[in-house]
């Protein structure tokens, strides 16, 4: 019966020890630093064989003050966003996010956070919490939907960007954007055309712009953009009398002599530098 006895009396003064000294028995490590007080009593965050839970944590941590007051009710500097972000969880544990015994750094405590705790309406309003992260540049200026829309929850790059998401004011305006793509030739610093006349949104190439299917640039007809379309950016209207020296009154009879009487569209009929009628 001898071992018995030893065994017994070890394990009184094991549990001894474990009551007395928890912190140094029982503990898996230091305690962060707003909760040093409690490292010699375990039961207030631990229940018997049960783990925490959410209801000891609410016990000093009040959720109605959570970011702020703190647990001895003075009032924290004012934190919009943590305010609302704790607001707007879903009734979860609050040990989903938040952990202890990792060290004094509150930082290191801090669980790998699901926006799948959030309330469904927090979830699609990312800029109460995010408003401080949104880049000041054009491109978000001008986008007015949510961060989801772009963006994943696991990071912020890489984003996928649709254009579709652009206020309608701001659609056709490319080139705030895009300034530093346009490429540095003839044809692009003449045209003050809108990106989007001959380019798609999803990639800059294939481009949809072919002058030979209006009207083919060749000999003396490779001139600067400007010299017949007159009007800037719509290049749906041109001249021709910038170059020829034909006076309207002298096309319309001549036209007429030949039973023409629709030729206040030139390049209807003469598509190329040799062409008197169509050639496709």
């Amino acid at each position: 019966m001898k071992p018995l006895y030893v065994f017994l009396l070890c394990s009184i003064i094991l549990a001894a020890l474990a009551i007395a000294f928890p912190d140094l028995l029982l503990s898996p490590g230091p305690l962060l630093k707003g909760h040093e007080k409690l490292k010699t009593s375990c039961l207030s965050c631990h229940e018997p064989f049960g783990g925490t839970t959410t209801a000891r944590c609410i016990t000093c941590h009040k959720p109605d003050e959570i970011g702020i007051r703190n647990t001895v009710g003075d009032l924290l500097p004012k934190d919009t966003a943590r305010i609302i972000f704790h607001k707007g969880l879903a009734g979860n544990s609050c040990k989903e996010c938040h952990t202890d015994h990792k060290g004094a750094d509150a930082s290191k405590a801090i669980r790998t956070f699901r926006h799948a705790s959030l309330t469904t309406a927090l979830r699609k309003n990312c800029r109460a919490c995010h408003k401080d992260q949104i880049p000041d540049n054009l491109l978000h200026r001008y986008a007015k939907g949510n961060c989801s829309e772009c963006h994943t929850t696991k990071k912020w790059k890489p984003a996928a960007f649709d254009h579709k998401q652009l206020a309608a004011s701001d659609a056709g305006q490319c080139i705030s954007c895009h300034k530093t793509d346009r490429p540095n030739d003839n044809l692009h610093r003449q045209s003050d055309a809108n990106c989007a006349t001959c380019h798609g949104t999803n990639r800059w190439k294939p481009a949809t712009f072919n002058h030979d299917r209006y009207f083919r640039l060749e000999g003396d007809h490779r001139a600067s953009c400007r010299t017949c379309h007159t009007t800037p950016g719509d290049y749906k209207k041109y001249t021709c009398y910038n170059c020829h020296e034909h006076s309207p009154s002298n096309i319309a009879a001549e036209h007429r002599k030949e039973g023409i009487y629709r030729y206040d569209n030139c390049m209807k009929c003469h598509r190329n530098t040799s062409s008197g009628k169509r050639d496709d």
